[in-house]
């Protein structure tokens, strides 16, 4: 008898959640996180060529990039707690606002350190939007319902990832300027998930807290860490090099980069999405090895032929070997943290990722200075391959 009310507004929450209209705004706000860098990726090139005058332009202009990325590995600690003080969905709306105000600045300035000061605040507000919509698809779902949302998300952060590269390159073809006023989309989408998600309700468990302190094996997580950084050092050199490799040696306008751009992102979603099939052939540690061996051939085919056609197949081949290594990688952390520390574990890869997100043109821009854009490819397959045989020979 007691139980009846229970379960029926359970059953209630189960079908709002559901809801098409309920989901989209769910899985756009979790896929502002990523799609926020891939907007600007093919203005790069013609933000380098306008502050041309400016030392070091090179490395600051692929910084408007992967900058975020830095503050979002700073801040995403410090968004869950803030989360857990001032509830779920404000936080969410207040973050969204700030999104979308912040990127748009990027736009208006016509000094490039205010245009990175920009960059910086747009990661923080970053940080507290992946934060806390991630923590809204935990809290909405559970159980199988919890990883089926997962997969879409990863597929819906992929492709939203893929469309606004499209848009940001034909926009990026008339003025560097444009695709910035893109990131406006956000205030009329906090506006939709303001009156269409709601405000979770959220269990104290202090059991789970009082056993917070079982023992973790530090030594057997750190390769997820260490793999995960790598991915994103490599996968990272497509958005913040490949522009350059297509306009400067290929010829080809910004319309096309983004077109190009977005079959890694396509590719990366659809692997995501495939990874329960994938994993009925393959091993986590084969998964491991078969992607980077993917990774590094999509870079060394581009090497190797360096024309439109190889980059489209080259970048194909890297958004498979990357989507799937990713979904791989938080499943084995997964597979060896205890309960009790999952959160602070996936938080942690989170930073590791966006470190090497962040990291990338540091390691590549010397290279291309050094050797050029193309031998940059080849030093990133080789270091590819080498990676594939290290998770070839490691212990499982």
């Amino acid at each position: 008898m007691h139980e009846a009310p229970k379960n029926r507004f359970e059953e209630k929450i189960h079908i709002l959640t559901h809801r098409p209209r309920f989901m989209f705004a769910l899985f756009s706000s979790t896929s502002m996180t990523v799609f926020g860098s891939m907007i600007i990726a093919t203005s790069i090139p013609a933000i380098e060529k306008y502050f041309v005058d400016i030392p070091h332009i090179q490395t600051l202009s692929k910084l408007i990039l992967t900058l975020p990325a830095l503050f979002i590995m700073l801040f995403s600690p410090l968004g869950g707690i803030l989360i857990d003080k001032f509830g779920r969905l404000k936080f969410l709306i207040s973050s969204m606002i700030l999104w979308s105000v912040s990127g748009v600045l990027g736009a208006l300035w016509d000094n490039i350190y205010w245009v990175l000061f920009t960059r910086a605040i747009f990661g923080i507000a970053t940080a507290f939007v992946m934060t806390t919509a991630s923590t809204l698809v935990a809290d909405y779902y559970v159980g199988e319902e919890r990883a089926k949302a997962l997969g879409i998300q990863g597929f819906a952060t992929a492709c939203s990832s893929a469309i606004f590269m499209c848009i940001g390159g034909i926009l990026a073809h008339f003025d560097w300027h444009y695709p910035f006023y893109v990131y406006g989309l956000g205030i009329f989408l906090s506006i939709f998930v303001a009156s269409t998600l709601f405000e979770p309700r959220v269990s104290k468990r202090k059991q789970i807290l009082k056993e917070a302190y079982k023992k973790i094996n530090i030594m057997s997580i750190l390769p997820c860490y260490f793999f995960g950084f790598i991915i994103m050092v490599a996968y990272y050199t497509s958005p913040t090099q490949i522009p350059h490799f297509i306009i400067q040696n290929l010829g080809k306008s910004e319309m096309i980069v983004g077109f190009c751009i977005c079959a890694s992102a396509f590719a990366y979603g659809v692997s995501s999405l495939f990874y329960p099939r994938i994993r009925q052939f393959l091993s986590l540690k084969g998964i491991y090895v078969v992607g980077f061996m993917c990774m590094g051939s999509g870079f060394a085919l581009i090497f190797i032929l360096h024309n439109i056609y190889a980059v489209v197949l080259g970048l194909l081949l890297v958004g498979t070997g990357g989507g799937a290594m990713i979904v791989n990688n938080s499943s084995l952390l997964l597979s060896l943290v205890p309960k009790q520390h999952i959160a602070k574990a996936i938080g942690v890869l989170s930073a590791t990722a966006c470190f090497g997100q962040f990291v990338s043109p540091l390691f590549s821009q010397p290279i291309v200075n050094r050797y050029g854009i193309v031998h940059l490819f080849l030093v990133v397959a080789l270091l590819l391959f080498a990676m594939s045989a290290f998770a070839l020979c490691k212990p499982k």
